[in-house]
């Protein structure tokens, strides 16, 4: 699935699927260290090839992107202990929060360039976790809404996320949606709507988190994050 060309549309959709799509494992040296890598903040492919690492070329092969579709990358490393998620993938949220479903960038960010890139339906990310097996996991099934204002609401809402997630939560209960783990050292496929939630170590290590946005707006930043001990 590639981003769609031509003006991009600017109103949510009655009707979506939240799904994950697994594309392949990501094939490397396995005696490459993962605490080697360099994480990147907004980098794009020029400079993600030259400072990301051996590991992160790797991932960057399987893209097979047109350097025309906007293609950003973001990776992050984090040292993890035992009850404490990777917040990567989390819209921002604290590691020691409560952990919710996202899947805008900046959730309740309703102005400017966040704003923006949560409403990017064309975006496409192509996601891989290496190291600990706490990946996120996606609640996949299909929403319905009757209006624009309740879709709205529901996917984009202006202030807090509790809401959605209590309804998230319904459907899971109902069986509506099902829990699906995103494979450990696999590249997988997510578009717009796909709802994921970070999940907590079990023991201590380090984890590794690749994401290549296609279609991505934003201009790129290249630079470079720092190892996080959480």
């Amino acid at each position: 699935m590639l981003p769609v060309q031509g003006h991009p549309s600017t109103t949510v959709p009655l009707v979506h699927r939240s799904t994950v799509r697994i594309l392949e494992r990501l094939t490397y040296a396995q005696n490459l260290a993962l605490e080697e890598e360099t994480p990147l903040f907004a980098a794009d492919l020029d400079f993600a090839w030259q400072y990301g690492g051996p590991i992160t070329r790797a991932f960057l092969e399987t893209l097979r992107a047109d350097r025309g579709q906007g293609v950003i990358v973001d990776s992050s490393l984090v040292w993890l202990v035992p009850g404490i998620a990777h917040g990567f993938e989390s819209g921002g949220m604290r590691p020691r929060g409560p952990l919710r479903f996202v899947h805008e960038p900046f959730p309740a960010a309703a102005t400017g360039v966040r704003a923006d890139a949560n409403r990017n339906f064309e975006a496409v990310h192509r996601l891989c976790v290496l190291g600990l097996p706490c990946t996120p996991e996606v609640a996949e099934g299909d929403f319905a809404f009757s209006t624009a204002e309740e879709a709205e609401a529901f996917w984009l809402p202006p202030e807090s996320i509790e809401a959605r997630q209590s309804e998230i939560e319904h459907r899971l209960s109902a069986g509506s949606l099902v829990l699906k783990p995103i494979p450990l050292g696999t590249v997988v496929e997510l578009g717009w709507g796909a709802l994921r939630r970070v999940r907590p170590a079990t023991s201590s290590g380090f984890q590794f988190v690749l994401r290549a946005t296609l279609g991505d707006r934003r201009p790129p930043v290249n630079g470079r994050r720092n190892l996080s001990i959480l």
